[in-house]
């Protein structure tokens, strides 16, 4: 009779051991939860673990919330998961306007979080303790207009119908006004600079620059433009183009020819799968261009036609290589191939001898190309999120290297190494196995060596 007694209280522990802890962030003091100690304890995740998370998410929001809610409401949530994924804390902020009993929202969302977690796991986990952010957004949101007030801006559609001293005029700011044609309004002001039309519903756009002589900066995103119904006639005068998130599958060829001096072209957030080598031809002026989130699985090499090109974003797409081509690109100084899937950089990578910052975290890399020891310019590197177990010796030959960041990598032991970095001002090593509970015992004699170099060690 005692032995089942203890058996069954050893099984109600476990059983209140493993329960979720459901806490909102107002609350986290007063439970006694420490944000901090849990943000070091759990490793940030990416990949499958985190998309079965939100995933999951996702589910338990929409059977737990209105589908359509006015006002909207915002939940951000972070997840901190055991090794075997399961959640163990689930810390939440549940954010709307007016109309709401913020408590008995906080209740109705805790009670549903636990509803829905209680004693889910992921089927991938990563065999560790792991963190995830998710945002959720329900209904529609209030809109919170970013716009720039000043004797020479006008900040809304009204006020650009009445102003009298249009010659002053150089911003003009008829972003989320739900617009869903250009209105004529905007050819009243000939010396505007800045025209900024972001966050509408304009799904075709025919923009006369001759009536606009000195217009510098279009800002489109946000909107439902395609190739097929955007055009920009000829112009000596605009320099910078953002058409983030609207309906590109291509770059606008027509629209940037027609720019001779677009030097910024940003067209993240699109759906970029028409792009070809054709699609680079005649952009020698681009300096910088963005692909940010562009469903990109491979990089035309036709690239190498952009010259002049300085910064090149390609965070968060579906690459697995680079082509070599891309080492023809001799003015870059910024290259960021973050969130993809490459399992190596080009042989050749030192062609780009002028860039000075690479971002290549989230990627499969292992390895380093021999040749990048000759890319002396390097100031910022981040290697962190890919798949080295082995220290890199390439990196002991930088000596501009400011920040170097190998955060959640395998390395299975402090790689000695890096005691031959000559200079570095900040160096992260946050997420590796080899960082366990009596890392800073273990391995004080390095990280004091490197302390006393100066470096600023993230562990």
């Amino acid at each position: 009779m005692k032995a089942i007694l203890t058996a069954l209280i050893c099984l109600c522990l476990q059983t209140a051991y493993a329960q979720i802890r459901v806490v909102s962030s107002k609350n986290v003091v007063k439970e006694g939860v420490n944000n901090v100690a849990l943000a070091n304890d759990y490793t940030r995740a990416d990949g499958p673990a985190a998309r079965e998370v939100m995933d999951k998410f996702s589910k338990v929001v929409a059977s737990a919330f209105p589908k359509d809610p006015s006002p909207g409401i915002a939940i951000f949530t972070q997840f901190y998961l055991n090794a075997s994924g399961s959640v163990e804390y689930l810390i939440f902020d549940v954010r709307t306007g007016e109309g709401y009993n913020k408590d008995s929202l906080d209740e109705h969302s805790k009670n549903a979080f636990i509803a829905g977690f209680e004693g889910w796991k992921v089927t991938k986990s990563p065999g560790r303790k792991f963190s995830v952010v998710s945002f959720h957004n329900i209904g529609k949101q209030p809109v919170i207009r970013e716009v720039r007030r000043g004797d020479s801006s006008v900040v809304d559609l009204k006020s650009a119908l009445v102003f009298q001293d249009t010659l002053k005029v150089k911003r003009l700011y008829l972003n989320q006004l739900e617009l869903k044609t250009l209105p004529d309004v905007v050819y009243r002001f000939p010396n505007l600079e800045e025209l900024y039309l972001g966050g509408n519903e304009l799904q075709a756009l025919n923009l006369n620059m001759q009536r606009l002589p000195k217009l510098t900066q279009l800002h489109l995103q946000g909107n439902q433009l395609s190739n097929n119904s955007f055009e920009i006639s000829p112009n000596k005068t605009l320099t910078l183009l953002n058409l983030k998130e609207n309906k590109f599958n291509d770059l606008p060829n027509n629209t940037v020819r027609h720019s001779k001096r677009l030097a910024i072209l940003w067209l993240g957030g699109n759906d970029l799968t028409a792009l070809s080598s054709r699609s680079f031809r005649k952009l020698k002026q681009v300096r910088d261009l963005n692909f940010y989130k562009s469903n990109i699985a491979v990089l035309p090499k036709g690239i190498k036609k952009m010259k002049n090109l300085e910064v090149l974003d390609l965070y968060y797409n579906k690459l697995e290589i680079l082509p070599t081509s891309i080492t023809k690109l001799k003015r870059l100084t910024h290259l960021a191939v973050s969130y993809n899937q490459i399992s190596a950089l080009p042989k050749k990578i030192d062609k780009l001898k002028n860039v000075h910052t690479l971002y290549a975290h989230h990627n499969h890399l292992s390895k380093l190309p021999e040749r990048i020891v000759k890319m002396q310019k390097l100031k910022i590197m981040d290697l962190g999120y890919n798949w080295f177990t082995n220290f890199p010796a390439e990196l002991t030959s930088f000596v501009n290297l400011q920040e170097l960041d190998l955060s959640s990598n395998n390395f299975p032991e402090f790689p000695e190494q890096l005691l031959k970095i000559k200079h570095l001002d900040k160096l992260y090593l946050r997420g590796n196995p080899f960082l366990k509970e009596d890392a800073e015992k273990r391995y004080n004699q390095q990280l004091s060596f490197l302390k006393n170099k100066n470096i600023e060690v993230f562990y």
